[in-house]
């Protein structure tokens, strides 16, 4: 249980330091992209739905309030505890011995992220981050922002998910199909943040906080950026599977066994 606890404080550190850091473009306001979202998934997927929900509740519930979007705080704390729980729920169930139905979601996902990158994130993006906490909107007009020009092709998204992809497949096929089920909770909780930021800008905000946004646009925003982390999130838990395998320290294995009892 400390190390479990230790575990989840650490992610709630680093999500506070990482939600600060984001991939946007500009001026089209479609690709929004923070980097706490991917520790988010992973946490779930890795630590179960217990730790999933409040390390996406409570994580970035107050990422958006550190960003200057305390509105969108009750969304987060809402949307982003549900779909922790579940991907951690779901990721708990790893007797799934169907190799092809396996191979079927991660391909979904590897496809959705190339359409991603390609149609929003492609061409010249900016990567920065927030000097000011607390601002919002407003954070460019008082200079509480550093960006950099960065340049993707879409080439670069398409052979980031063929290699992604094969891996996957590889993996699934050699090792285990746990590497490619884990898809399945990634992609649940990806439709459930989209349609659930969806209903609350649609319903809740504009009664709640008398702010009207165009809801329909943002679940492409909304959309993407959750894609994007899943999909980023899945090599990172192979690549922690894959040393959990392989340690043979006595130390670590109670610790392994805590944690995935969550």
């Amino acid at each position: 249980m400390k190390n479990l606890s230790a575990a989840l404080a650490f992610i709630l550190i680093m999500s506070g330091l990482l939600s600060r850091v984001f991939i946007f473009t500009w001026p089209s306001p479609l690709g929004l992209f923070n980097f706490a979202e991917p520790l988010f998934f992973l946490s779930a997927i890795l630590l179960g739905p217990m730790a999933g929900a409040l390390t996406g509740g409570i994580g970035m519930a107050l990422s958006n309030i550190m960003l200057g979007y305390p509105h969108y705080a009750v969304a987060a704390l809402a949307v982003y505890s549900l779909s922790g729980f579940l991907m951690g729920k779901i990721s708990q169930h790893k007797r799934c011995s169907r190799l092809i139905l396996c191979a079927i979601s991660t391909m979904v996902l590897i496809l959705l992220f190339i359409m991603v990158g390609v149609t929003i994130y492609s061409g010249e993006i900016y990567i920065g981050y927030t000097k000011t906490p607390f601002l919002g909107e407003e954070v460019m007009k008082h200079g509480g922002l550093n960006a950099y020009s960065l340049q993707f092709p879409e080439t670069f998204w398409m052979t980031v998910g063929l290699i992604l992809g094969a891996s996957a497949l590889i993996l699934g096929h050699k090792r285990s199909p746990e590497y490619l089920w884990v898809s399945c909770p990634l992609l649940i909780g990806c439709l459930i943040i989209t349609l659930g930021y969806f209903l609350y800008e649609t319903y809740l905000m504009p009664t709640l906080f008398k702010i009207k946004v165009n809801s329909t646009t943002n679940v492409i925003v909304n959309s993407g950026h959750s894609i994007l982390s899943a999909t980023i999130a899945s090599p990172l838990y192979w690549t922690f599977k894959r040393f959990q395998r392989k340690t043979k320290n006595a130390e670590l294995q109670p610790f392994y066994r805590k944690i995935s009892l969550y």
